[in-house]
């Protein structure tokens, strides 16, 4: 999963997240999508929801944003409020610094 997440990183680095790339960093914008779809997880929000919001995309982001939906739907839902935001902030996070880090290997 994480080879077809570099893949669109390094490919598609302007396609989902265009209307952002001025304020933030390509991986700022991938942490913020993997941090509202981990949120939404904890939420319970259906995962038919995220594969629906995936279909407006196109190529490499749908893929990165469907990768992001699957790795996040991998994961539990949390019993807690407490254990909900550290999940998130940690998926965020993750997504973040691997980003940062296929960006230097490249």
């Amino acid at each position: 999963m994480k080879k077809i997440i570099m893949c669109c990183c390094c490919l598609y680095s302007g396609a989902l997240f265009a209307s952002v790339q001025d304020s933030i960093s390509f991986c700022q914008a991938i942490a913020i999508v993997a941090e509202n779809v981990m949120q939404e997880r904890q939420d319970e929000v259906p995962l038919s929801l995220q594969k629906s919001i995936a279909l407006e995309y196109e190529d490499g982001a749908k893929e990165l944003y469907e990768a992001i939906v699957e790795d996040a739907y991998d994961l539990p839902i949390f019993p807690n409020e407490t254990q909900k935001q550290q999940a998130v902030e940690s998926f965020k996070l993750e997504y973040f610094d691997y980003c940062e880090h296929a960006e230097v290997s490249e």
